[in-house]
Order: C-alpha cells, then sequence, then structure tokens
C-alpha cells in the first residue's frame, strides 16, 4: 500500500512539474501592466490556412472593447514559431491575414463580409503597416488598425518571435506610448545570432556583480564551445557580449571605458577583495569609425583573471555600439579575446553577429 501510495506522489509531483515547465514556456512578454492574457496554441482549428506551430501571447488593454475609448481595439499579439530562417514579410502578411480570417468566422453580426486586407511595410526598425477588417466582437463594423511589428530569430531554437502592436489611433497617440513599454521576457530575446553549442547566459540591469553600471535592459553573454579557460586554447578568454539597454541618448567614449572596469572589478569582485587591490580594471578605447547610427571602437583592458590563472590578465576590444534614436536605445556589441588582432580567434569572433532588427 506505501509503494503504491508513494508511486501515485511521484507520479502526480512529476505531472505537475512538467505543467509548470510548459506554463514557463509559454511565455512571450514581460506583462508590466497586468494586461488581461491569453495564451494560444499553434496549429488553431478556426484559422487553418495559418500554417505556423508554436503558440501565441496576447495582451489586452484594460478598455480595447469599449468602442468610445482611447484603447478601443488597442492589444499586443505575440508569436512564437517554428521556423528554420528568419521569416520574409510575405510570409508574416499572408499568416497574418490568415489568423484573422479565422477569428471572426463565425460572428453574431454577419455572415457576408469582407476578408481582412493587410499590408505590411519593411522599415530598419522591424516592419509597419495596417489592417482592415470586419470587427466580429464588438462594432459590427469594418474597422482599420494601424500595426507596429518585429520579428526575432533564434538560430539556435530555430525559433522566430513575432511581435504585433496594434491600435486604430495614429501613431501619435498616446496609446502607442502604452504599447511599446511591453517587452519581450528577457530569456525570450537573443541578442547575439549563434547556435547552441556556444555557452550562454542572460542577465538583467542592473547586472547582479555590477550594479553601479546604471542602466535599465538586458545583457547577454556567449562563450566558445572549448577553451574558454584552457591557457593553451586559441579560445582562451575569448567571447563576445551584448548589452541591450534603454537609453535615450548616445554613448561616449568615456563612458564606455568607465562601465567596462566596473564590469570587470564586479566580476572580480574587487571592492570586498583587498588582495586584488592592485588588479583593478583599466579600459582604453578608441573610435575609429562612425556609421550613421554605428560607431566603432578598438581598444585594450587590463584586468584580473579569477577564473583561470589568478594573474593579470590583458584583453583585446572590439566594440560597436548603435544607437537607436527612434526607440530611445542602445546595443552595444563587446568581441573580447587576449590574442592579438591578427590571430585566427578574431576571425571567428568577427564573423559574429547580432541579431537583425533589434533597433525596435
Amino acid at each position: 500500500m506505501m509503494k503504491r501510495f508513494l508511486l501515485i506522489l511521484f507520479l502526480f509531483l512529476q505531472t505537475l512539474f512538467v505543467l509548470s515547465q510548459e506554463k514557463e514556456k509559454l511565455i512571450i512578454f514581460k506583462n508590466s501592466k497586468d494586461w488581461q492574457k491569453e495564451i494560444i496554441k499553434f496549429p488553431i482549428d478556426w484559422a487553418p490556412k495559418l500554417k505556423f506551430t508554436g503558440f501565441e501571447e496576447l495582451l489586452f488593454t484594460p478598455n480595447w472593447s469599449n468602442p468610445k475609448n482611447n484603447e478601443f481595439w488597442s492589444l499586443i499579439i505575440g508569436w512564437k514559431v517554428d521556423t528554420a530562417h528568419p521569416l520574409f514579410l510575405k510570409d508574416v502578411t499572408t499568416n497574418f491575414k490568415a489568423y484573422f480570417d479565422g477569428l471572426m468566422k463565425p460572428n453574431h453580426w454577419a455572415t457576408d463580409f469582407p476578408e481582412p486586407q493587410v499590408m505590411f511595410h519593411k522599415k530598419n526598425d522591424g516592419f509597419t503597416g495596417a489592417m482592415t477588417f470586419f470587427d466580429g466582437f464588438h462594432t459590427g463594423k469594418v474597422i482599420t488598425v494601424n500595426i507596429k511589428g518585429e520579428q526575432y530569430f533564434d538560430k539556435s531554437l530555430k525559433k522566430s518571435i513575432l511581435i504585433f502592436r496594434l491600435s486604430p489611433k495614429d501613431y501619435k497617440n498616446p496609446i502607442w506610448n502604452q504599447l511599446n513599454d511591453i517587452k519581450l521576457q528577457n530569456k525570450n530575446a537573443t541578442i547575439i545570432q549563434l547556435d547552441s553549442s556556444w555557452g550562454k547566459e542572460i542577465f538583467d540591469f542592473p547586472i547582479r556583480f555590477a550594479k553601479n553600471i546604471n542602466y535599465k535592459g538586458i545583457a547577454e553573454v556567449r562563450f566558445p564551445p572549448k577553451g574558454w579557460r584552457n591557457t593553451e586554447h586559441p579560445n582562451f578568454w575569448s567571447y563576445v557580449y551584448a548589452w541591450y539597454i534603454d537609453l535615450d541618448r548616445k554613448i561616449t567614449k568615456e563612458e564606455l571605458e568607465l562601465n567596462l572596469q566596473k564590469y570587470f572589478d564586479g566580476l572580480n569582485n574587487i571592492e570586498h577583495n583587498k588582495n586584488l587591490n592592485g588588479y583593478k580594471a583599466s579600459a582604453k578605447i578608441l573610435k575609429i569609425k562612425t556609421i550613421d547610427d554605428l560607431t566603432v571602437y578598438i581598444g585594450k583592458i587590463q584586468t584580473y583573471d579569477r577564473f583561470a590563472t589568478n594573474k593579470g590578465l590583458t584583453l583585446n576590444i572590439i566594440i560597436e555600439n548603435r544607437y537607436c534614436k527612434a526607440k530611445q536605445r542602445n546595443i552595444i556589441f563587446f568581441k573580447f579575446s587576449p590574442k592579438s588582432f591578427y590571430h585566427k580567434t578574431w576571425q571567428m569572433l568577427q564573423k559574429i553577429t547580432l541579431t537583425k532588427q533589434l533597433c525596435y
């Protein structure tokens, strides 16, 4: 009897674990405004022309169903779907139309009504457009909503995240500030385009070990598959790091140098380890080019290696800083290695790129 009870208990707990894991995964947004939320798995029986597998998360503004309110038909739709490559805009358009075509059938207003008309235009920071469709939920009329969209492709997971922000209001209306305030969950946001063989860590700002770097956003660090702690390996202490931060101004060379010093001193816990006072980080970088919103720096940082050698360490650095003025963000991409810039390790590092359309 006791064995049977323990077996049932084990199976019950295992089921709870699986369900909790599944629930945890079915998240796209940080619902910071506590808006009404709905999760729907793909494929969907009421939208047979939608060709994706995965799931969607919808967040509704509190008054989205009230035609007299400024929030009417204002919501956010997120799709996390299985894709082998980033989706072409025509595929996004076709599937979004198929989704709304199915969504409005049937309804209690009418049996005969026009199909949705969707038009998206590619932008440097994603895509924008509009959709005219029959509102089978609230008014029984044909309405038009404006749409802001983004796409993020995770090469290692072979998944795309598509974000659609909808409102009938023009883009100058304050409702767009509310919609734009909703961010992705960090665990879904891949900044660096690398496969799963590279180690990956994601941090929120302020970073737990360097809280004096006063930014808001996320950071992603990626380590090569082999050799990062092996002093004899060409990949020793060679890695890439990206910061994706909310900041409505360009970052200066001096600020980058200071933040590098804060980061490495925090990493080595210099403040609480008097024995390492002689190893406080020192960073020197030089701006080598500026192209539109992108500034590139090259330089060195002297720091301490507490992970492999317990000795002083000099790293060469290449930094790419992109200022996304329209969306008040900075993306900073660091590449580190103790090897000279002529070494083959830098050929590897220089091939690594960021996920497209991050300046959304």
